[in-house]
């Protein structure tokens, strides 16, 4: 049997089953939001949301995200960013709007933030910023 007939076939339900699991997965909708497709978090890009922070099991929290975790730097989107934005703002520094977007604006928020509590200034959230961040 000739080489070409066993590999063009296969080739081609290489290539079917890869097309059908992008359209099983809906990876057309991602609109940029990183890898999760924000209609399974309810995120909107460049919608502002309010920031309610209050004391919860002795950290701050404003109710967009648990984390303590998650590394934001610039071109993040999401909830992390928001509870981000809400945090500095209950800090007294002014990210912009809490819409999400990890803008120069936000960075710099960020980096007066670390300087303030004498962190590393990177205007990178990671760990250690979080932890103040929920102080």
């Amino acid at each position: 049997m000739p080489l070409g007939r066993v590999l063009v076939p296969a080739a081609l339900a290489v290539a079917v089953a890869f097309v059908a699991g992008l359209l099983v997965a809906g990876a057309w909708r991602n609109e940029g939001s990183g890898a999760t497709d924000p209609s399974a978090t309810g995120y909107r890009r460049g919608q502002a949301y309010a920031c309610e922070v209050r004391r919860e099991d002795g950290e701050l929290r404003a109710g967009h995200s648990p984390t303590r975790e998650m590394l934001l730097d610039i071109n993040s989107t999401g909830f992390d960013v928001v509870e981000t934005q809400c945090l500095l703002r209950e800090h007294g520094i002014d990210p912009g709007a809490a819409d999400g977007l990890y803008s120069e604006r936000t960075k710099e928020a960020v980096k007066r933030f670390q300087k303030e509590r004498r962190l590393v200034v990177d205007g990178i959230v990671g760990p250690n910023t979080w932890r103040e961040l929920r102080r």
